[in-house]
Formats: C-alpha cells, structure tokens, sequence
C-alpha cells in the first residue's frame, strides 16, 4: 500500500461522523419529579415552580421559587444551566392558595416576581410570578412593595428579600 493511500485510511478512521440529536432545552411538565433543593414531588406543591435545564438536556425542578433561587446560588455538577423557567401565575391570583394545579411555563429572566406574600405549605421566602409586570404590579400592591426583574432575584441570597425597586 503506498504511504499516501495509507495515511487517507487512517485519517479516514479519525473522522467523527456521529450526528447528534439536538438537545431539548424546552421546559418539561414535573411529572413525579423530586425537587432539586429538598426532596418533595414537584407537583404536589402550590405553584409556581420552577425548572432548569442544563447542557445535556437534564431538567431538574424545583417545588418553589425559594428552591429555585436556592438551586441556581449553589454550584452544580451538571455546570451552569442553559435554560431556567418559572410558572407564571394569572393576574388576581390567590395567594393563600396551596392548588397545585399547572400554570404556563415562561423564561425566567421574562418573568416578573413579587416577594412579601404569606404562602401556607410553601417552603423558604415566598415569591411569587408573573408574566408581566402589570400583573406583578397589581399583586405587589396587596403586599405593599413593588415587583422585582429576575437580575435581583439572583443577585440576592436565597434566604433574603432583595430591594423592592422598579427599573
């Protein structure tokens, strides 16, 4: 075999020609999943909930947004998330409830939150979601403070309040 048509042979055994599926990075209903922070069946939780996604498409969920913050401030094996999720809930909504019930699933960084509700059965400081600011508005008004973006959400300890303040 000539020295040229050996080296295309062993080039040609070098070449990847895996195709990979394309990850879904799309948020997921909780099904039976446990929370990531603590344990509980997501679902059996008062919403809102949220979701991350990671790299590899592995979602893991959370049975509140406290867990959520909780969640995302701590390091994680699977690395940094790629996409993170919360249920946003219908204007008017009923805080004192413990409905498990579904809601929409939105981008967290699109969402708006209101801290300062008094939650029965919900674990950590509650906070609340809405998909857009004019719902948070009118929700955070019955708790005296203002709506937050997600940057503050994050950007303060899980255990704390942040700030109320309107960009």
């Amino acid at each position: 075999m000539s020295p040229v048509l050996l080296m295309a042979t062993l080039l040609a055994g070098c070449t990847d020609t895996t195709v990979t599926a394309p990850v879904d990075l799309a948020p997921h209903a909780p099904e039976l999943s446990e929370c990531a922070a603590c344990g509980m069946v997501v679902r059996e939780q008062p919403a809102p909930r949220g979701q991350v996604v990671y790299r590899g498409g592995e979602h893991r969920f959370t049975c509140s947004l406290g867990d959520l913050r909780a969640t995302l401030q701590n390091p994680d094996p699977l690395g940094r998330p790629e996409r993170v999720y919360v249920e946003v809930l219908p204007e008017g909504f009923d805080a004192a409830s413990a409905d498990p019930a579904p809601h929409p699933w939105m981008p967290a960084e699109d969402a708006w939150y209101v801290f300062g509700a008094k939650r029965p059965h919900v674990m950590g400081i509650p906070v609340l979601s809405f998909a857009d600011r004019e719902a948070a508005e009118v929700a955070a008004t019955s708790y005296s403070t203002a709506p937050v973006p997600w940057e503050a959400v994050l950007r303060t300890p899980f255990n704390e309040t942040p700030p109320s303040e309107v960009p």
